[in-house]
């Protein structure tokens, strides 16, 4: 009985490892985290004036390459809240558009709030979630999401990342 349920175990491990595997490099923080990616999404200060790109706005964001913005300048956008979600890595991803409820996700951008932002910026969860459908302003820094691998239907692989502030539009 214990040699048929060793093969039995060898052959799970056999079959699941795989798997493992794949679970193991998408785990929350694994992909594209370089240390520069790292300290590129991990910026706790807001870009100061000097530092926004007043050419950026949700249409630049979904039309520019990866070449056509800077990772080191920071920017306000404008936009509808389409979806808000809390991923596993803590930050909170908010999907903006330029339509309220648009659904045509190659016209969404993501802005990222990251724990830092929900704790000490004071934009914590619960409040993100109120601005579902609403107009906001977001500002934050400029981000080139590099997992470029994982299927994700978003518009542009530019982000705000980390945002720094966000409050509802006029």
């Amino acid at each position: 009985m214990t040699r048929k349920l060793t093969l039995a175990l060898f052959a799970a491990l056999v079959v699941s490892a795989p798997l493992l595997a794949q679970q193991e490099r998408e785990r929350p923080g694994d992909q594209g985290e370089t240390a520069e990616a790292k300290k590129l999404t991990g910026r706790t200060a807001a870009p100061a004036t000097a530092q926004i790109d007043p050419s950026v706005n949700l249409d630049a964001m979904l039309k520019k390459g990866r070449n056509a913005l800077s990772q080191e300048k920071g920017a306000t956008v404008e936009g509808y809240v389409v979806q808000i979600e809390k991923e596993e890595d803590g930050d909170v991803h908010i999907v903006l558009a330029g339509a309220r409820g648009e659904t045509d996700t190659k016209k969404w951008v993501i802005v990222e709030v990251t724990p830092d932002g929900q704790k000490n910026k004071g934009m914590p969860f619960d409040d993100l979630q109120k601005l579902q459908g609403k107009k906001v302003r977001a500002t934050g820094w400029l981000y080139w999401e590099p997992d470029d691998n994982q299927p994700d239907p978003r518009g542009s692989r530019w982000e705000l990342h980390p945002v720094t502030a966000i409050v509802p539009a006029q």
